[in-house]
């Protein structure tokens, strides 16, 4: 039993000294001024993204009636209100009434939202909870982007990661859909772990199929339109030998990954057909249905080079980097290898480039440099860019250790092996020349600037005041007086009363009324419509996906709500809805002879006193800039383009007479004399002014004026 023990001893002793030794270096390293310099510049990017992050979660805030109010995108508030309205015990009902439609693209993020509106909190501090949980998913995405840098794309003497990790945590596109609430950070999160986990089975030799395939499982619940850039991954690494390369166990760990991710996908689709009585979200018949695939893929072909020319030089100098790398077949082996790993971040990119392309774009591309389908993906842009900084400076240093030691060599061969020995002790000794040091800096400078559209062209000092936030985030200003105007709204109105919006997230939550989506993300009906305008190849400018279909006749006649928050369309709008009985109140358009509507007697009597519609009709319907246009205006009286305002104060959008000129309290006449009428009255006083024929200014019970000189009934930026 001794002689056992001490031939146990004997055998792991070589084995043991091994790990000590290896410990003892892996300490000596950590305690390395260099890696001492690694952690502090880690540290204060972390603390630099959660300051940013922070403040720009201020920005989105703004105070109403003397309180601060959170709130996230639009889109983001359809979720939202889904996930209240099933904690309320109204189900997946975004409307609060009728059938439920499934009006969100994010199945996974809505879940998420659920707990989110199970806290004790307020409403308008629930969002905040939200972006800060977006902003730890940026963190984390931002160490998963440090992680793949380190382990797979280093080059021998050039292991930085800090290009890529700076470009990541400073990308605003994506900053700024993860801190408005949009699923974008998860999404990064998902795509870079993918990514990695690959690398890993082919590169790193482990058995990860079971983990990718989860991940694959999360993002595909997360967004079905990820499904593509899932089958990209698992494509090339079947491609690259992962089954092969992993071990043996590696198939049974795929088959069970490919069981999970199947069971999921028809599971959700089984819930979906149950539930919603539809086989794809009803936003897939909204955007994509009736929609010709030319309009759509002209429309997402512009807006992709407005993207990619916002981004030129980095997207230049990283597509010209890699193209003669990722094509197999040429070069060493070593050099193959190294463009196959480079082949998977621009694989996945693309794929999410075509996506974008193929669904027609997104509707903001004008206001945010790069859409919600690229955002996920351009860290792995910058993976790339850094990828190709380290290859730079490895060869950089392999050229100056060469020359270094050409200079240094004596005659005999025996000295100028030795003296070569040195001349490599001695540059690690002296660490990394400055000069590359400067020159890794001023790349990442100069591609932080690209990144951001912050290069010089003629809207960078635009770009500049957006970037560092003095300018508000997109929509942000336009909140409060959506709020605003839904406050005066319940102040007249009971809360069951059914009102259409445009912007369908926000009213909806913040109100207790049941909704009508003017623009058909949650009504089956107008979705699996056609548009309201012809679209073809000649007009595909005017198609703002998501924003072309509406119903009118419909929604007058049929579902017929109590009031009109916000409209959208064109100068046909305001005689159709004279016809139908709505009248216009201050900043709303009511149904008066509604039984959920209960107006001051002397807002009653100022609608009254209006008479049949005379010329002010026509001032209402004039509209500068009829149709959808660029999908920033929502139009009410002034048409869809006309405005920008989000349904807010009084005076936003000043309805113009036929000659011209508009009204001051009123609408204003036919003849284009402005009328003046009277300043509003507090707590339910009127403005009862009027053009010559025009319809009276009232006041709601807030105060509101009325009439033609607010021009908040409609606008939207949905």
């Amino acid at each position: 039993m001794i002689a056992e023990d001490g031939r146990a001893t004997a055998a792991e002793g070589p084995a043991a000294a091994a790990q000590a030794a290896a410990a003892a270096r892996r300490a000596a390293a950590a305690r390395s001024p260099a890696v001492r310099r690694a952690r502090i510049g880690w540290a204060v990017l972390l603390a630099a993204l959660t300051a940013w992050g922070g403040w720009f979660i201020f920005r989105t805030s703004f105070v109403l009636d003397g309180r601060r109010v959170f709130c996230l995108f639009d889109d983001a508030m359809i979720s939202m209100t889904y996930a209240r309205n099933l904690v309320e015990g109204y189900g997946l009902n975004w409307a609060r009434q009728g059938a439920p439609v499934e009006g969100f693209t994010h199945p996974l993020w809505t879940a998420l939202m659920v707990p989110v509106n199970l806290l004790p909190i307020a409403l308008d501090r629930r969002s905040l909870v939200v972006q800060i949980a977006s902003l730890a998913l940026l963190l984390l995405h931002l160490a998963l982007v440090r992680r793949l840098v380190q382990r797979y794309y280093t080059r021998p003497g050039a292991r930085h990661w800090a290009p890529a990790c700076v470009l990541t945590a400073f990308y605003f596109p994506l900053d700024f859909w993860a801190l408005i609430g949009m699923e974008a950070a998860l999404q990064a999160v998902l795509t870079t772990a993918s990514v990695l986990l690959a690398l890993d089975i082919v590169y790193g030799r482990r058995n990860r199929h079971l983990a990718l395939l989860l991940l694959g499982t999360a993002a595909v619940l997360l967004r079905l339109d990820m499904a593509p850039l899932v089958i990209a991954v698992q494509v090339w690494v079947i491609a690259h030998g992962g089954l092969r390369r992993a071990g043996p166990g590696a198939f049974r760990q795929w088959l069970a990954g490919a069981s999970v991710l199947a069971a999921a996908v028809l599971g959700y689709t089984l819930f979906r057909q149950v539930y919603f009585h539809d086989l794809l979200p009803n936003t897939y018949y909204l955007k994509l249905g009736g929609i010709p695939l030319a309009v759509r893929l002209l429309r997402g072909g512009s807006a992709l080079l407005e993207t990619l020319w916002a981004q030129w030089p980095l997207l230049l100098a990283v597509g010209v980097g890699i193209a003669p790398l990722a094509v197999p077949g040429i070069g060493s082996r070593r050099d193959r290898a190294w463009g196959s790993r480079l082949a998977l971040p621009a694989l996945v990119f693309a794929v999410c480039c075509a996506y974008s392309v193929w669904v027609g774009g997104d509707a903001w591309e004008g206001e945010v440099s790069t859409n919600r389908f690229v955002a996920f993906a351009m860290p792995l842009v910058f993976v790339l860019f850094n990828a190709l900084a380290n290859q730079a400076l490895s060869a950089a240093k392999r050229r100056l250790r060469r020359l270094r030691a050409r200079r240094s060599s004596p005659a005999a061969p025996g000295a100028a092996g030795a003296a070569t020995a040195e001349g490599r002790e001695g540059a690690r000794g002296r660490g990394e020349p400055l000069v590359l040091r400067y020159a890794l800096l001023a790349a990442t400078v100069c591609g932080l600037l690209a990144a951001n559209g912050l290069w010089p062209h003629d809207e960078a000092a635009e770009a500049w005041k957006t970037v560092t936030l003095v300018s508000r985030p997109t929509h942000a200003d336009k909140y409060s007086g959506l709020l605003d105007l839904v406050h005066k709204l319940q102040q007249i109105a009971e809360p069951h009363a059914s009102v259409a919006v445009v912007w369908a997230g926000t009213s909806a939550y913040f109100s207790d009324f049941r909704m009508v989506d003017t623009l058909g993300y949650n009504d089956r009906r107008i979705a699996h419509g056609p548009p309201a305008r012809q679209l073809d190849e000649d007009t595909f400018d005017d198609y703002v996906p998501g924003h072309v279909k509406w119903d009118y006749a419909y929604l007058l006649d049929e579902r017929r709500p109590d009031a009109i928050l916000q409209l959208w369309g064109g100068k046909e709008l305001v005689p159709m809805l004279r016809s139908h009985g709505y009248r216009r109140l201050g900043d709303l358009w009511i149904d008066p002879a509604s039984p959920w509507i209960h107006l001051p007697p002397a807002a009653a009597a100022a609608l009254a006193a209006g008479g049949a519609p005379g010329a002010g009709d026509e001032a209402d319907s004039a509209e500068g800039d009829e149709g959808s246009g660029d999908g920033k205006g929502a139009g009410g009286s002034g048409g869809t383009g006309s405005k920008e305002t989000a349904g807010g104060g009084s005076g936003a959008g000043v309805d113009s007479g036929a000659g011209g000129s508009s009204g001051a309290g009123g609408d204003s006449g036919a003849g284009g004399g402005a009328s003046a009428g009277g300043g509003s009255g507090a707590g339910g006083g009127t403005s009862a002014g009027s053009g010559s024929g025009g319809e009276s200014g009232s006041g709601a019970g807030a105060g509101t004026s009325a009439g033609g000189g607010s021009g908040g009934d409609s606008g939207d930026t949905r």
